[in-house]
């Protein structure tokens, strides 16, 4: 007995699956919103930012010229420091959760990622407000004794 030549089995193509969790298109939409929340306000910090720096510029030339006090000049630029970081970061955390909607095979990944960001972002976020409040308070005190010393402030 002679066994015709079968031809060769060609193996079946196997769609390539990551041992990751993907998320869903609704999940996905939900992390693209997220993104486009925390980046528009990224954006609307980073002009917040920009509008409190110049407040504090203007108002340490007004403080140098007119030998004032420089406690605005420093609140100023406290709350311009704290804003401008808040818009930064926000920004930089947005691309991450982005990824997480565009990605493929990523997603875990990505998300820890966005996770850690924030996480990183808010530990700094809380010792700059800190920071931001004691400055604050120093710049009150200034003001109010050059307020009660007969200063302009």
């Amino acid at each position: 007995m002679s066994t015709a030549p079968q031809p060769p089995q060609i193996p079946q193509q196997v769609p390539f699956k990551s041992g990751q969790f993907e998320f869903t298109d609704e999940h996905n939409r939900t992390f693209s919103g997220l993104s486009d929340a925390m980046k528009s306000f990224a954006n609307l910090m980073l002009i917040l930012g920009l509008a409190f720096g110049i407040l504090a510029l203007i108002s340490g030339l007004m403080a140098y010229a007119d030998k004032g006090s420089w406690g605005l000049p420093i609140g100023f630029g406290a709350v311009t420091v704290l804003v401008l970081a808040f818009g930064i970061w926000t920004g930089s955390s947005s691309k991450s959760f982005r990824k997480v909607a565009e990605t493929k095979n990523e997603d875990i990944w990505n998300l820890m990622n966005a996770l850690g960001s924030l996480k990183s972002m808010f530990g700094l976020m809380r010792l700059l407000t800190i920071a931001t409040l004691v400055l604050l308070v120093v710049a009150g005190a200034i003001m109010a004794f050059g307020m009660f010393s007969g200063k302009s402030s």
